[in-house]
């Protein structure tokens, strides 16, 4: 009994540390707005109001974006707009509430999987202090819906397995079908996890045919309008409208084209993909600071030493249950090897593999490294040692982490290209100011600033674009009184009066 409240209360410090690391200072732990999450903003912003997108398409089940982009996020993020109003807050709140969510899970579904409450918390320890899931927790990308999805699909489906609760593996299959709607490389990396683990249930006699076929119906029901999006721009036919509902065809459609089997040379291509694959894995990071630090890491570079261990132990596992018949554990080491070679798959397949692009490998990641940590441990003679060296290293990776994230990190990415540098927060200036006439730089046109604009909401001003540099410099010689102007400090710097003019992040107000 003791154990186990210590256990409980164990459980219950690491999920307070995870939610209050990641709601510190949240939404505006990253100040700026980023690309991605602006474009899902504004569209998630015209359905809640219009139910159209913002090309005026209903109810799209994809979105044109930049290319291509999943429409999960944009759903819940416009039930989220409908409650509190169209902010920041409501933009973040999905993936917060989603990434909170996942540590219950995962603790849950690790606890199943090795039948071990200590594994399942070594997890849980692991996910609140990963650096990749910090950051994704902060900012809405569309993309990163998928890796919680598929652990709640796949922790409904081994609960409905082992408890052999039929409902339950139905409800997975609904929870599958989702995934596929939160980003488009689901419809490669799900359907085929799920056809290599029906045919070993079968095989096993771990589910029945007529359960099967249950199944298949249910998500394909529920999984045919975005199969079938992928499908018509593949053939490129025209768009399909099931009553409000519409299946989209995209003349310009990136996605479809971002995979090895459209590549002109797929030979070259298939080698650059193990490359960049086996890259990233390694290294855990695209360069991208605001995907995953590049000084941490997704899970910590240590953690593969862990991972490998985690491998070992569980193929070493694998070879005594199958001398003792153990059908359970065998499934759960499973469905863990098939997670981590489809994502291994996945990261092959698709062109220019980055952090999220490969999103599915860090929580099975960190799912190896708890059992190497726990496998470790069994094996190791200086147990006290071991277990208090383990402790200090990842507090203080955590540590230096969490430091690092709230101060440098943070001033890093809103300066990147990928965020608005000060152009978002100049409109929410501008809203305070009595002018009516708004010109701003767009002379290096990125595609975002009209966005930015159009989710700022503001009636009660006209803003006007400038494209050409004369242009720009003439209306800061002669601005008028009721007109501002906000240019980038960069390209205009010997027309700033530091004594007048306001200046935040790149961009200068310029007013009368």
């Amino acid at each position: 009994m003791k154990n186990i409240n210590k256990k409980r209360i164990i459980f219950w410090i690491l999920i307070i540390i995870g939610v209050l690391v990641r709601i510190y200072k949240f939404p505006y732990a990253l100040t700026e707005i980023n690309t991605d999450e602006i474009m899902t903003a504004v569209n998630a912003k015209t359905i809640q109001s219009e139910g159209t997108d913002i090309n005026g398409i209903s109810f799209p089940v994809y979105l044109r974006g930049w290319g291509g982009q999943s429409v999960v996020l944009l759903y819940i993020m416009s039930i989220f707009m409908k409650i509190f109003g169209i902010t920041v807050f409501s933009i973040r709140l999905p993936m917060m509430l989603v990434s909170i969510i996942s540590l219950f899970v995962m603790y849950d579904l690790v606890k199943k999987l090795t039948k071990n409450k200590v594994i399942g918390l070594i997890a849980l320890g692991f996910l609140v202090i990963s650096p990749w899931h910090i950051e994704q927790s902060m900012f809405a990308l569309d993309c990163n819906m998928f890796p919680h999805f598929l652990l709640y699909s796949i922790d409904i489906l081994y609960t409905g397995l082992m408890k052999n609760k039929k409902i339950l593996i139905y409800i997975s299959m609904v929870f599958f079908s989702i995934c596929l709607y939160s980003y488009g490389i689901a419809i490669y990396f799900v359907p085929i996890f799920l056809i290599i683990l029906v045919i070993y249930l079968i095989k096993i006699k771990q589910i029945k045919t007529k359960d099967v076929v249950i199944c298949i119906g249910i998500f394909l029901i529920c999984s045919l309008p975005i199969i079938t999006m992928f499908a018509i721009n593949l053939l490129k036919i025209d768009s399909i409208k099931i009553g409000n509902i519409t299946i989209p065809y995209y003349e310009d459609l990136a996605r479809t084209k971002d995979m090895i089997f459209f590549a002109k040379n797929p030979l070259n291509q298939f080698i650059n993909n193990i490359i960049s694959t086996v890259k990233i894995l390694l290294f855990q990071s695209d360069g991208g600071e605001w995907n995953s630090s590049k000084l941490f890491g997704c899970t910590y570079r240590t953690s593969l030493i862990f991972a490998f261990l985690g491998i070992i132990y569980i193929i070493l596992k694998i070879k005594k249950d199958k001398k003792e018949n153990k059908k359970e554990e065998k499934i759960s080491y499973y469905i863990i090897l098939l997670w981590f070679f489809m994502s291994i798959f996945t990261g092959i397949i698709i062109n220019g593999t980055n952090v999220n692009r490969l999103n599915t490998m860090w929580y099975i990641l960190i799912i190896f490294a708890s059992i190497g940590i726990y496998f470790g441990y069994e094996k190791i003679k200086y147990k006290k040692a071991y277990l208090i060296s383990i402790i200090v290293i990842y507090l203080t990776l955590f540590i230096s982490f969490t430091i690092y994230y709230y101060t440098y990190f943070t001033k890093i990415v809103d300066k990147s290209g990928c965020f608005s540098r000060g152009f978002y927060q100049s409109l929410n200036y501008v809203n305070n100011l009595d002018k009516t006439n708004v010109y701003y730089d767009n002379i290096i046109n990125d595609g975002c600033l009209e966005l930015y604009i159009d989710l700022n909401n503001d009636k009660n001003k006209e803003y006007k674009e400038v494209k050409e540099k004369e242009e720009l410099e003439n209306k800061i010689k002669d601005i008028k009184q009721e007109e501002i102007v906000i240019i980038n400090s960069e390209n205009f710097k010997k027309y700033i009066k530091k004594d007048k003019d306001v200046q935040i992040g790149e961009y200068i107000l310029i007013t009368k």
